[in-house]
């Protein structure tokens, strides 16, 4: 394994997954991925955006000055060999709560319960080293693979938001006190 997949002990992991956090740094390879999951036009639908048009050097400046404000934690999923899956982050955080945000960049893993691992990861960290009250996110009403992945970690749906061109936003959270009811740790 090469320095840049180098897992350490402390970083977030369930089953299969880690989480690498950015400030340990992203390797050459880790942010050319990070930048073509945005330039994929499916990826870049199931998120609610066009694909990306900017440079890579613009994308890094970009990602590192939001990190930069302190309201956004962002790690790199790695699979059971050190390799990226994609991306995960925890925005729009506070002291109490945070928007959970996740892509799965690599297609050729989707549907092997990777996401379900990496978001129980985050959850570990959201709600055991952070100290979160309640994490919650919103997805597509369409994109049903992710909502079983949510469900299965644990949340609940707890709206809906109609958006401009006719879809329609599922709002989904879990407490702490849920998370460790369901058994985290």
């Amino acid at each position: 394994m090469s320095a840049s997949r180098r897992l350490e002990p402390d970083w977030p992991r369930r089953g299969r997954v880690t989480l690498k956090p950015f400030q340990n740094g992203l390797s050459a390879e880790e942010w050319r991925r990070f930048w073509e999951s945005f330039r994929d036009p499916e990826i870049a639908e199931w998120n609610g955006n066009r694909p990306l048009k900017m440079p890579l050097w613009l994308f890094k400046r970009v990602v590192n000055g939001e990190i930069k404000r302190g309201d956004r934690i962002g790690f790199v999923i790695l699979d059971e060999k050190g390799e990226w899956l994609g991306t995960l982050e925890l925005y729009e955080s506070s002291r109490r709560e945070a928007t959970l945000g996740i892509i799965l960049g690599r297609k050729d893993r989707w549907g092997q319960g990777y996401g379900r691992e990496a978001v129980a990861a985050a959850l570990d960290y959201a709600f055991g080293r952070l100290g979160l009250e309640k994490v919650k996110l919103r997805t597509f009403s369409h994109n049903e693979r992710a909502q079983r992945a949510f469900k299965a970690a644990g949340f609940k749906t707890v709206g809906h938001e109609d958006l401009p061109g006719g879809k329609t936003d599922v709002l989904m959270e879990i407490t702490r006190e849920e998370w460790r009811e369901a058994g985290g740790s």
